[in-house]
């Protein structure tokens, strides 16, 4: 572990491992940029749906490693390409995928900022008498006593709200029914540690089901499962509370240690305790880490005293008396297996290697992502192989060069499919990424992005695993097909076998509710249409350019080359591409036309003397209007998600923008004193609450 800019060490590399220290730059590896839009749109999609499954379900699509990393280099996209974010990833507590309930929390719970090593060492180097505590990779939830007895336990959701869990949390270790007097509330991590993970993986098994992937998983699911399953698995370790919101912080969780809270200082062993200063103690902690007894990602350093917390303040997502800090990946020796391919939603050709399952940093990795062609044979990796996994930088775990004095002697060179693999045709080889451009090749990515809710139809319920079924019984073939389907072929629907070896179907209550989402589906305005096509080149952005462009579809495909160049931000080179696919996609749209899907209509010319669209400017240009934070106090708004907010404001002749610069005509912001707020106010521009700007639109007066 590094401690110091002096004194640093390869990320990824293990202490006492057996593999020799690699910092060699892979493709894809690094913040940077995307390829193209697809790889863009791709990476937020797969942000999102990583957030919804970590706040809502036992499924990990990606380890916080992963997962920030991921989202640092879309914001670095963002901004190199001046893209507006329709998504929240960067505004809300949970990334976009938590969700509220039905508690509504004294103050928000918030997140910690997870800054770079530098930023940790210069915050320790700032308050060196900050304590610290372990990052317990759980589930955080908020306690609430009166009179010192247990009267509410809730979910952080979605940092204002979050769903009641109180029967679900008594008798948890470390977390009292009765404790002290008076009324308060205690925060901390609801985990899972290692002797408790393996009998909650034993109660799995007698079920028929796949084990928890990690920890953290397993609390997510455990805690979700209502019929007692997995009572007394749970653990509890407390970092806040109210009790005495004057005293400092150690005083505090001194005085919950005594009630018979476990709280998170107190799992530390006491080579941390005794470090000198916050940067040994989280050296002391990172080589106890594997010892503890429970998953831990990191380190937390919070000053200690409450006269300096109240000094620092908060910021809208984050306090600023605290840190988190992300231990370097751990790397395991494993084989590949297997080389796969797969075409994805595009047409593009993905290898991955199929990897003896390896216990990776509390993740069972038994895949690993080998990019492109070029770099598979650069590095002549094969199968039999032994790698070095790891689980950080990219959006799947990644394996290190081979090592080649332990390589098979009838080990043979790999070489790349000369076809795809799904359909016998020739590959588009003109890029480093292979493509395939037969469309049935790449079925399941297009169905799954068309129905998504922020690029697609928003058709929900209609999840990966209903869509690949569909597809399997040969139901659905391309997007137009979803709005041809019947309630009987969807309740009937083989959903595999029960754990039992029965056969397991969709059913008529889901079928029920399926039907009608595809059916409210058909209003989704053009833009989405468009987007739900997967064309290159046509994600939410380009969509909502195009739509608002040439207003129907009948113009849209009747446009030349020159014509959707002239679009902003798309060029010659992205316009042909888009015209060819909209030439191959006729019989798609077509049927989709048929079956009442909306194609836009022209926009009416304003009578004499009316006013223009509502977020217009005198001159007619539009406003740019930037959004932030929750729109939760706007009924208006709140069922809207971020792109259905930024389809408003363009649907009401606004032009919808991610980022405050000096040509921002209009702020909404929920909350004061977050950063887009403060420049906004340094640049003198307009702010208003998203109340207001409901008012606003309801009032035509901008």
């Amino acid at each position: 572990m590094s401690l110091s800019p002096q004194n640093r060490q390869p990320v990824g590399v293990p202490v006492g491992g057996q593999f020799a220290a690699t910092n060699h730059a892979e493709p894809g590896i690094g913040l940077g940029t995307f390829a193209s839009t697809e790889e863009y749109d791709a990476a937020v999609t797969n942000a999102l749906s990583a957030a919804r499954a970590y706040e809502r379900t036992d499924i990990e699509e990606m380890t916080d490693t992963d997962f920030d990393r991921l989202l640092a280099k879309i914001a670095s996209h963002e901004a190199a390409n001046g893209i507006q974010p329709a998504h929240d990833l960067h505004d809300s507590v949970g990334h976009g995928g938590a969700a509220g309930g039905d508690v509504e929390h004294a103050t928000m719970m918030k997140s910690l900022d997870k800054p770079g090593e530098d930023a940790v060492i210069e915050f320790a180097a700032k308050h060196p008498k900050a304590v610290i505590e372990p990052k317990i990779d759980g589930l955080a939830i908020s306690v609430k006593y009166e009179d010192g007895r247990m009267v509410r336990a809730a979910r952080r959701g979605d940092g204002y709200t979050g769903e009641d869990v109180t029967d679900r949390v008594r008798g948890v270790d470390g977390l009292p029914e009765m404790a002290g007097e008076g009324d308060y509330e205690v925060r901390g991590e609801l985990y899972l540690n290692d002797e408790n993970k393996a009998k909650a993986n034993a109660v799995r098994a007698a079920a028929g089901k796949e084990p928890f992937a990690n920890a953290r998983n397993g609390v997510a699911g455990m805690l979700n499962k209502q019929d007692g399953s997995y009572k007394g698995l749970f653990s509890f370790a407390a970092y806040s509370t109210t009790i005495d919101e004057k005293a400092d912080h150690l005083d505090n969780m001194e005085q919950l240690e005594g009630m018979g809270f476990t709280t998170a200082r107190s799992l530390l062993p006491q080579s941390v305790l005794d470090a000198a200063d916050p940067m040994a103690a989280i050296a002391a902690l990172g080589a106890e880490r594997k010892d503890l007894g429970f998953l831990m990602d990191g380190a937390v350093l919070k000053v200690n005293t409450a006269a300096e917390r109240a000094e620092l303040g908060e910021g809208s997502r984050a306090p600023k008396w605290a840190v988190a800090y992300k231990y370097p990946a751990v790397e395991e020796p494993t084989v590949i297996e297997d080389i796969e391919f797969n075409i994805g939603k595009t047409g593009r050709l993905s290898i991955r290697a199929r990897l003896t399952p390896v216990e990776v940093d509390g993740s069972v990795v038994e895949y690993a992502s080998l990019h492109n062609v070029g770099h598979l044979q650069a590095a002549d990796m094969r199968i039999g192989d032994t790698v070095s996994a790891f689980r950080a930088n990219d959006v799947i775990p990644q394996v290190h060069l081979p090592r080649a004095d332990l390589r098979p002697e009838d080990s043979q060179p790999w070489q790349p499919p000369a076809v795809c693999p799904q359909c016998s045709e020739p590959f588009d080889k003109s890029t480093e990424l292979w493509r395939c451009h037969t469309p049935e090749c790449s079925v399941s990515g297009r169905i799954a992005y068309a129905v998504s809710r922020d690029a697609g139809f928003d058709i929900e319920g209609l999840g990966s695993s209903i869509g690949d079924a569909l597809i399997e019984k040969d139901l659905v073939k391309d997007v137009s097909d979803l709005f041809y389907l019947t309630e009987d072929q969807l309740s009937d629907l083989d959903m595999g076998a029960t754990s039992t070896g029965g056969t397991r179907t969709l059913g008529q209550k889901n079928a029920t509710k399926i039907m009608a989402e595809i059916e409210k589906a058909k209003a989704q305005p053009l833009n989405r249409v468009i987007t739900s096509l997967s064309m290159r080149f046509t994600g939410r952005t380009f969509g909502r350019r195009l739509a608002s462009q040439f207003e129907t579809m009948e113009a849209l495909q009747a446009a030349t080359v020159s014509q959707l160049a002239n679009v902003e931000g798309i060029g010659e080179k992205k316009a042909a591409v888009i015209h060819e696919q909209l030439k191959k996609n006729e019989p798609v749209i077509a049927k989709l036309r048929a079956a009442g899907v909306n194609m836009g209509a022209p926009k009416p010319k304003p009578e004499a003397g009316a006013k223009g669209p509502k977020l217009a400017k005198p001159s007619g240009e539009p406003l740019s209007v930037v959004v932030t934070g929750s729109v939760k106090g706007a009924p208006t708004l709140a069922s809207l998600s971020r792109s259905g907010v930024q389809e408003l404001i363009e649907a009401n002749g606004g032009k919808a923008s991610g980022s405050v610069s000096k040509t921002t005509d209009l702020l909404v912001c929920s909350e004061d004193g977050s950063s887009k707020w403060v420049k906004a106010k340094e640049l003198g521009i307009r702010i208003v609450t998203p109340e207001e700007f409901a008012q606003m639109l309801e009032d035509g007066e901008a």
